[in-house]
């Protein structure tokens, strides 16, 4: 076919963005569409590829997956093996095992599905994942398989039937995208059903031009590139995808390729030698440019600066140049003579994937080869692979209404009813362990029941779909079960400024925690919720914390209202692992003080005008913050004094901690009442 310098152009325009989006540059926050143009790319060159030599009698199965090994998989596979001492330096046993899965994944072209069983693209997880965006490889190469069968099949019946059957199953799978994009969004993002259309606009755009001259005109194709750009400066990772958003830099990339022909503006800015110097290195560099970011995030104990991902990038570029000069081209032109022929290099390629299939299973298999870590990162690991069984048992998920009453496994031993009960959400969860065997330790009996993403209340909703009408139905059941049993005593711990607020909690120093925002309004306006940021709802959400725990009192039941339990924002265990492996002293480990306040000043503004004789209030920030480290709330003060599970749950040696405080309050209240009486 002949050579289109627009085109490698029009490459530069895909993967720039994508890797700045992948930097983090918050101007290009639509990057990612930059995949998107490459899907479109790749179905015209293809079916070019294939219509004009079925045209021609010259096509055939064989010579076509030969000329696709040759193309992508000896970069591929270069990529990976450079992955791997990084991997064994760097990498946490359950990164090591992800990473493992993913190179199977990759061999067998599966990583789009890998991905989207694992987690979603924009995920904060996702960014450590050194082989993440190899999913988009794989969706091609599915399409691989299956476009060039069709096509001869439809070949016999004439280029009308061809275009229209290839327009009927774009169109389809059009569709089936916006329908996914709001049924089942991250298998959309991922699967090849809900990408096709993409591809298969490449493919209509090349059966147009397949004998014809192609068209220049200004206007429309300088409409096809402000489409393009449109998409990767105005999108965001809240833009659904792929779904009828996804039609700008799609048909823009079809506008480009259909009239940016020699003399409009677009070809001779698409033609420039920079752009056409990133395009023929595009694929390397979309090879390499992930790697190099995900094993800086996992060696780095915060997100790296942008200095470093700046050096990272120009790093991609220089590793892309290299690939391309001594891997890409010497591969794909046959100039390496041991591996000329189409049987030979299918023959190595399918060696070399089952060695780097055996490489992954290796990391898979043998618990991600944690023998490689140091014992004070095995210590800190353990703290977060086995929080309190009791987490397991007390903490529901599923909206249980009804619950066998009381649940004895979630009580205090040799108890037969308890007239305490702890409730809230998984911040009650993580504690309620340790507070079992507390209260007995002090003589007292509790019962605890929690419910994650659940405030604790019934009466509310919140946004995060999978538990979002769950949290009243599960709270109906414990209120009612607190009224009839004889409760006198109920313990209050949620996380009260996620509901109120909504965002993962951020602490300033590279911790951000990996979270969709989860806020909670009235359930009556379950199908109405205020957004995240409307002060309306936030006045109703505080007036329901408050309305409820007046409601206690009011029928004469003692409130321990314990205030937010700092967060940490970072992985704990994690970062303490990750600190011994590169012989890093983090510890003390603690986030500010200020931080704390400031993203609790509401919460803590409301609780603080409760005043009654049945309430008992107890802060966790003077237990945690300013009195191990003045200005700090503290995280672990070492591998033995780990306070936390995760990024803000408390592990056993921190909910220790809360533990005097909160009997002390129960004890006082419990005299309290029967002195009343």
């Amino acid at each position: 076919m002949q050579h289109r310098p627009e085109i490698d152009g029009l490459r530069a325009v895909a993967v720039v963005p994508v890797i700045l989006f992948h930097a983090g540059v918050g101007w290009f926050a639509g990057g990612y569409v930059g995949v998107d143009v490459f899907f479109v790319i790749s179905g015209y060159l293809i079916t070019t590829i294939i219509a004009a030599a079925q045209d021609k009698g010259t096509f055939t199965i064989l010579g076509f997956y030969e000329r696709r090994a040759r193309r992508i998989m000896p970069v591929l596979f270069t990529v990976i093996l450079c992955c791997l001492p990084f991997a064994w330096a760097w990498m946490l046993p359950a990164q090591m095992k992800s990473f493992g899965e993913s190179i199977i994944a990759v061999c067998l072209f599966l990583s789009n599905v890998l991905f989207w069983q694992e987690s979603g693209y924009f995920a904060a997880a996702a960014e450590k994942q050194p082989l993440l965006h190899t999913w988009s490889l794989a969706v091609e190469e599915q399409y691989y398989v299956v476009f060039p069968i069709l096509l001869m099949a439809l070949h016999r019946y004439g280029a009308r039937v061809r275009f229209a059957a290839v327009l009927l199953m774009a169109l389809a799978s059009f569709a089936l995208a916006v329908y996914g994009a709001v049924a089942f969004p991250n298998a959309a993002f991922y699967l090849p059903h809900t990408r096709a259309w993409e591809l298969l606009a490449g493919s209509l755009c090349a059966l147009i031009l397949l004998k014809r001259e192609q068209p220049g005109n200004d206007v429309l194709s300088l409409i096809g590139l402000a489409a393009v750009l449109a998409g990767v400066f105005l999108y965001d990772d809240g833009t659904p995808f792929p779904s009828a958003w996804t039609l700008a830099p799609v048909g823009g990339t079809a506008l480009i390729i259909l009239f940016a022909g020699q003399g409009t503006l677009v070809h001779r800015l698409l033609s420039l030698r920079l752009l056409t110097g990133i395009g023929l290195i595009s694929y390397s560099l979309y090879l390499w440019h992930q790697p190099l970011f995900a094993f800086a995030r996992i060696r780095s104990l915060t997100e790296p600066t942008p200095l470093l991902m700046a050096l990272l990038t120009l790093t991609a570029v220089l590793l892309a140049i290299l690939s391309w000069r001594f891997v890409e081209t010497p591969f794909r032109t046959g100039r390496i003579k041991a591996l000329a022929s189409g049987p030979r290099i299918l023959g190595a390629t399918g060696a070399v994937a089952v060695v780097m299939m055996a490489i992954g299973a290796a990391g898979r298999l043998d618990d991600g080869l944690s023998f490689r870590l140091p014992p004070a990162a095995l210590a800190a690991l353990e703290v977060q692979a086995h929080p309190d069984p009791a987490m397991t048992t007390c903490l529901f998920d599923k909206g249980e209404a009804t619950l066998p009453h009381p649940i004895r496994a979630c009580m205090t031993p040799n108890t037969e009813k308890s007239d305490t009960i702890l409730i809230g959400d998984s911040h009650a969860g993580a504690i309620t362990g340790e507070a079992l065997r507390a209260f007995a330790r002090a003589g007292l009996n509790l019962y605890a029941l929690s419910h994650s993403s659940c405030a604790g209340f019934s009466g509310l909703v919140v946004s995060n779909a999978k538990y979002r009408l769950r949290c009243n139905p599960f709270f109906e059941g414990v209120e009612d079960y607190i009224a009839k049993s004889g409760i006198r005593t109920v313990i209050m711990v949620s996380r009260w400024s996620l509901y109120l607020d909504g965002n993962a909690f951020d602490n300033g120093e590279g911790g951000i925690e990996a979270l969709k925002p989860t806020y909670a309004d009235l359930y009556d306006r379950r199908d109405e919720m205020g957004g995240e940021t409307d002060p309306a709802r936030k006045e109703r959400v505080l007036a329901a914390f408050l309305g409820d725990i007046h409601a206690y009192l009011d029928r004469g039941v003692n409130v321990v209202l314990v205030y937010p339990i700092p967060e940490a924002g970072w992985n704990v265990p994690d970062l303490l692992a990750r600190a011994a492996m590169t012989s890093t002293d983090v510890e003390p480990l603690g986030t500010s003080s200020d931080r704390y306040r400031a993203r609790n000043a509401a919460i803590i503004a409301a609780f603080d005008t409760l005043e009654h004789s049945r309430l008992a209030k107890i802060k966790p920030s003077a237990i945690f913050c300013d009195s191990f480290v003045q200005g700090r709330c503290i995280n672990s003060l070492s591998t033995d004094r780990i306070f936390y599970f995760d990024d803000d749950h408390l592990s056993n040696a921190g909910a220790a901690l809360l533990m005097p405080p909160i009997i002390d309050a129960v004890r006082r209240l419990g005299e309290t009442a029967s002195a009343g009486r």
